[in-house]
């Protein structure tokens, strides 16, 4: 990825940026999001604001945004871990979703490392998950090429009209 670039987590003054990137992202691959293009263009912008809010609980729950450098948004990546005794060592990831015009320049690499770098030496995580579309090749391969593995398939896993998708249940260990 070039250096004209900075990957950092999403503040409250990147609402603009978040939410015109999640409206293409769901209009565009309907089939990788569990959340619905139609569903969210009837929210309020109230209601996305404070969906937006819930994901700026930096490092536990948070958007990580690739900004280009004139600040327009190129890509992002959802990161979630349970504070909880028992789960704390666990982290998710989701959301992943690079711009067009933007792919093929290593910024959904950097985004997953950065990712799983803060969830390692920041919170300590010795385990990522994540879903993957069955119909997301360039996602599953991503996945893959960065260490990840399969441990099942949920089918059935989202329904878009009459079609049903699978997708792929994916871990990297850490330790």
């Amino acid at each position: 990825m070039g250096s004209n670039h900075t990957i950092r987590p999403f503040e409250y003054e990147d609402f603009e940026s978040f939410f015109t990137i999640q409206r293409e992202a769901l209009e565009r691959s309907p089939e990788l999001f569990g959340s619905d293009y139609s569903w969210f263009a009837s929210l309020s912008r109230l209601s996305v604001e404070q969906r937006f809010e819930r994901y700026l609980n930096y490092p536990y729950t948070y958007l990580l945004g690739c900004f280009g450098e004139s600040g327009e948004i190129l890509g992002m990546i959802g990161f979630s871990s349970d504070q909880s005794i028992k789960l704390r060592h666990k982290g998710r990831v989701w959301g992943l979703y690079v711009r067009e015009s933007a792919r093929g320049k290593g910024i959904a690499s950097a985004l997953t490392a950065s990712v799983i770098e803060i969830g390692r030496d920041v919170l300590g995580i010795e385990q990522i998950s994540c879903s993957v579309s069955s119909q997301n090749q360039a996602s599953y391969n991503h996945y893959l090429r960065i260490g990840f593995t399969i441990y099942g398939t949920e089918l059935h896993a989202l329904k878009i009209g009459d079609t049903y998708v699978d997708e792929y249940l994916m871990v990297r260990f850490l330790i």
